[in-house]
């Protein structure tokens, strides 16, 4: 896995409506890139691709090495 850019951009959590979400992009082994998110309010998480949400086993399946 590699981040695509240092930055972090704010975004807003769909759940509590914080402003203080961070989002951080990276590129998977298999070059899917993926959108991680996450809430300091709620904690809530996503992840995200092609600007759909996916699920963290989704990620995870195509973070695995083969």
């Amino acid at each position: 896995m590699t981040r695509r850019s240092r930055e972090a951009a704010v975004v807003e959590c769909s759940e509590c409506g914080a402003r203080d979400a961070i989002q951080i992009e990276l590129t998977l082994p298999d070059d899917t890139e993926v959108t991680f998110n996450s809430c300091h309010r709620c904690e809530n998480r996503w992840w995200e691709s092609n600007s759909k949400v996916i699920d963290l086993t989704t990620v995870l399946e195509k973070a695995r090495r083969r």
